[in-house]
């Protein structure tokens, strides 16, 4: 993606679009921050919020899913960038798993997520 500044020949794993809610908080502080998820892949996701979000810090997301409970991961900003022509930043977050089971249910969520994807193109 153009926005984003990065090169996609640079990534190391494919990346599945959605539209997804996401509440962002970074550790110490209180106020949440909506988010919406773009796209996701085995090693992180990218938010488009208002928020310009401190590169380098970790945070911690809960993105919402429909018909189950909301997953929670840790997550590094990567780059925070300024969309052009609007007032929302792209932020690319990298996923900190701490155990095996975390990495687990991002693993379960991101094939889902290429799951429907298929399904919706096979129709």
């Amino acid at each position: 993606m153009s926005t984003e500044g990065q090169n996609s020949d640079q990534r190391r794993h494919a990346r599945f679009e959605l539209l997804e809610y996401a509440i962002v908080r970074q550790q110490g502080k209180l106020e949440p921050v909506r988010s919406v998820i773009i796209d996701v892949s085995l090693g992180g996701l990218q938010v488009r919020s208002r928020n310009k979000f401190a590169v380098g810090e970790i945070f911690t997301l809960q993105i919402g899913r429909m018909t189950e409970e909301p997953l929670v991961v840790q997550a590094e900003a990567r780059y925070c960038i300024p969309i052009e022509d609007s007032d929302l930043f792209a932020t690319g977050f990298k996923c900190l798993p701490t155990t095996g089971g975390e990495r687990m249910e991002w693993v379960d969520y991101v094939h889902a997520i290429f799951q429907r994807q298929g399904e919706q193109l096979t129709g």
